[in-house]
């Protein structure tokens, strides 16, 4: 194979690359078009050097199949961690470790204490959740998208763990 200029591979193909990962990521993935974009032209690049491009194909056919796996690579990779997260959310954190408190004032007292000691950047998406809101609501709510407030939550969770331990009686002070 020929030398291949790759400043003209991109000027030529980073409109295809574009609107195919926009078209093929997930619309709440939307934040990571960017990331996924740089990515394709990383891995084209790799295989350039490597003359990996056989020119069996043409290179935007080529290019379109890299750019249209990596954005499905990226959206079974950010759904797989909004499950993680939201299976989390819904069983152990919140539920588990959550003491079994006689008076709902008691409980509200205990979530209070959790909540002052959270950054604020997780707040809000935290004390929704746990008023009872969907991931749906809370997004609408707080103006986000729902993977980000998911992700929120789940960082909010890595925090209480990493920060406030794993006892959760040594939080029941008033």
């Amino acid at each position: 194979m020929t030398e291949i200029n790759f400043d003209l591979v991109v000027k030529e193909n980073k409109r295809l690359v574009l609107k195919t990962v926009g078209e093929t990521l997930i619309d709440r993935f939307e934040d990571s078009i960017e990331d996924v974009v740089q990515e394709v032209f990383f891995r084209v690049y790799k295989a350039l050097q490597k003359n990996q491009f056989d020119g069996r194909s043409k290179i935007s056919t080529w290019i379109f199949t890299i750019a249209k796996n990596e954005a499905n690579r990226l959206n079974q990779k950010r759904l797989k961690e909004e499950e993680k997260a939201k299976r989390y959310l819904e069983s152990s954190l919140f539920k588990s470790e959550v003491p079994d408190l006689a008076l709902e004032s008691e409980k509200s007292e205990w979530i209070e204490s959790v909540l002052i000691k959270v950054p604020e950047k997780y707040k809000n998406p935290l004390t929704l959740y746990l008023k009872g809101h969907s991931m749906e609501e809370i997004a609408n709510e707080l103006k986000l998208k729902e993977g980000t407030v998911k992700s929120k939550l789940f960082r909010a969770k890595e925090w209480i763990k990493k920060n406030m331990g794993g006892d959760s009686h040594e939080f029941q002070e008033s």
